[in-house]
């Protein structure tokens, strides 16, 4: 025994120190092999479930997930070993799964006793003016000819009195 050894113990997942020896590990479903490509990917899935705006507690749940998504796929032949590290494709698994989650996420419909209107103050300004033109003009039609002819030139369109007199 090395003394770096007895100061250092060794790494529970030693055993898998190449990738293939951890494909190995999950197509035998060793529970060793399993946790060691969980705990690989664990931080990527959590960063993945921060990027998609999902709630920190879907992590082990989306991790699980995938992960018997991947092992299904071991067994059933449709994910052959190409010397990458299993744990990569792991975590595409789990984006995949975190992306379909925010998706239906988002497309919960929100309650209407949780939906509160804020009113908008420019909305109210411009309600307020549309009425007051509307009252002006009803007026200005209710004077008649001269009367609103003068108003108009004067207050509305901005000309001075010696204007308006000259227009007649």
């Amino acid at each position: 025994m090395r003394i770096r050894d007895w100061f250092f113990p060794t790494n529970p997942f030693q055993q898998y120190d190449t990738h293939e020896r951890l494909f190995v590990g999950l197509q035998r479903l060793e529970n060793s092999a399993i946790l060691c490509v969980q705990t690989k990917a664990i931080y990527p899935v959590k960063k993945l479930i921060r990027q998609y705006g999902l709630p920190s507690e879907m992590a082990d749940d989306i991790l699980n997930q995938s992960t018997l998504i991947f092992l299904r796929k071991i067994e059933a032949g449709s994910y052959q070993f190409q010397n990458y590290a299993p744990s990569t494709y792991l975590i595409e698994i789990a984006r995949r799964l975190a992306m379909s989650a925010m998706r239906s996420h988002k497309n919960t419909p929100e309650t209407l006793e949780n939906h509160h209107d804020i009113p908008d103050p420019d909305l109210e300004v411009k309600g307020r003016a549309h009425e007051a033109t509307e009252t002006i003009r009803h007026l200005l039609t209710y004077m008649g000819g001269p009367c609103e002819q003068v108003i108009r030139l004067h207050h509305i369109e901005g000309y001075s009195d010696e204007e308006v007199v000259s227009q007649k």
